[in-house]
């Protein structure tokens, strides 16, 4: 058994929501690759993709992943959980990299619900709103390199459109397949740790009582 759990999946679908949750619930620490990015290199991803298109994307997030497996290559199960980007399932190097410390789970949510949550962040609500949606156009979707999208239905077909073929990618990846159900936070927490395939001469005494 490796020691992180590995949390990927489309943009939008819980990922970081499930993994600080799971991370709180086995007492580790929680990563997110893309808030890492922002964190090291004092630059939001949106501005990697504008700047540099995926590969500049991939190779920040690589970086990270590099970071990651520097830090658990030598620990114990499990030590840590890792949320990743929604463009991991198409950078090799990225996978062959956190392969080395975890065990892929694919969170397979709704995408439908991605969609919508991105709509909302390029709504005028302070509290939703990315500010590198708004530019060039009434609506700027850098996450994906659309130069003008006129209204919001624009997004969301895009985004679909962009985050089908990668289903397939997560589903021939996955170590573990997750399924969030139409629950609470905390009810598809549990899902997810329910899910963790333990070897059983390193589980944990909390999960032998479980």
């Amino acid at each position: 058994m490796k020691p992180c759990i590995v949390l990927m999946g489309a943009q939008h679908v819980g990922k970081t929501a499930l993994g600080k949750g799971l991370a709180e619930k086995l007492g580790v620490p929680f990563y997110d690759t893309d808030q890492m990015v922002t964190k090291t290199f004092q630059k939001h991803i949106c501005v990697f993709f504008a700047e540099g298109g995926y590969e500049s994307y991939s190779w920040a997030e690589t970086e990270m992943c590099k970071r990651l497996v520097a830090e658990y290559k030598n620990s114990a199960p499990i030590s840590a959980v890792i949320s990743t980007g929604s463009g991991f399932w198409a950078d090799d190097t990225g996978i062959a990299e956190l392969r080395k410390i975890g065990s892929l789970y694919w969170i397979d949510g709704d995408i439908e619900l991605g969609a919508q949550r991105l709509m909302e962040e390029a709504t005028t609500d302070p509290a939703k709103i990315n500010p590198y949606l708004m530019k060039n156009g009434k609506f700027y979707n850098v996450y994906f390199s659309v130069p003008k999208v006129e209204k919001l239905e624009d997004i969301r077909k895009h985004h679909l459109e962009l985050t089908l073929p990668s289903l397939g990618v997560y589903e021939s990846l996955a170590d573990v397949v997750v399924r969030p159900g139409d629950a609470s936070v905390e009810e598809n927490v549990q899902l997810l740790y329910d899910s963790i395939v333990w070897d059983e001469d390193v589980k944990p005494d909390y999960q032998k009582a479980v």
